[in-house]
């Protein structure tokens, strides 16, 4: 069976390479390694004793700063999404209130003589 340490370090892997991702915008790839992040970290939580508690401590410390990053680019990239997605909504908006008179201006049309 791996080390606890080993558990750590490598949830320690795993969180850097999830910021990353989520950096490059690829949200599907950073929730697969979150998922594999929670796993070691559910590992190493239940063999917490086999190694010294500064050592374990400092570990999860820095996970906990890791962690904090991670949140703090998920939320960016939630505002960018909520930004763009009412956007998006303000444009349907607009071209739902263009609709009428462009179907006004198409009725009209037909009386307008197209050859002078």
């Amino acid at each position: 069976m791996e080390s606890i340490d080993a558990y750590l370090d490598e949830a320690l892997d795993l969180s850097r390479v999830e910021l990353s991702m989520l950096a490059e915008g690829d949200v599907q790839q950073a929730e697969i390694l979150a998922r594999d992040r929670g796993r070691l970290m559910d590992m190493a939580w239940r063999g917490r004793n086999r190694i010294s508690q500064e050592q374990f401590l400092e570990k999860v410390e820095q996970l906990r700063k890791l962690h904090d990053n991670v949140q703090h680019e998920a939320r960016r990239l939630h505002k960018l999404l909520k930004d763009d997605l009412m956007r998006v909504r303000k444009q349907g908006q607009f071209f739902t209130g263009c609709r009428p008179q462009a179907s006004s201006l198409t009725q009209e049309a037909r009386f307008i003589s197209k050859q002078g």
